[in-house]
């Protein structure tokens, strides 16, 4: 059996991971989000799971769509980025997104692997 994974999966844990360490990064290209999805899918695989990093700009945008009040798209010098809204806290994303995350998935969200995908 195959895990899916996708644009809901990755976002909120690579902006929590990179407020973590500086509360101002509040954006991600959508190309380090792929980057990131690529090493997570690797970091399942090697622990014997089969997961499928499913990311298309169409995914991305309907994720944007239904979570409008956590995220939005924005475009800086002809790259696209998602990016938290102001009044969004870490703690928010974290009830929303990462309560039921299975401990695999949970774990290497934040593996020192996958933070180097995000440069942090």
């Amino acid at each position: 059996m195959y895990r899916y994974i996708g644009i809901e999966d990755l976002v909120a844990s690579a902006l929590i991971e990179l407020m973590k360490r500086k509360e101002s990064n509040r954006k991600i290209s959508l190309q380090s989000l792929a980057d990131y999805g690529t090493v997570i899918v690797k970091l399942l695989s090697r622990s014997g799971q089969d997961a499928i990093l499913f990311l298309t700009k169409e995914s991305t945008y309907e994720f944007i769509h239904d979570y409008a009040d956590y995220f939005s798209i924005v475009e800086d010098n002809e790259i696209e980025y998602i990016e938290l809204n102001c009044e969004v806290t870490i703690d928010e994303l974290r009830r929303q997104f990462r309560a039921n995350l299975t401990v695999d998935l949970a774990k290497a969200l934040s593996e020192s692997e996958s933070l180097e995908a995000l440069k942090v």
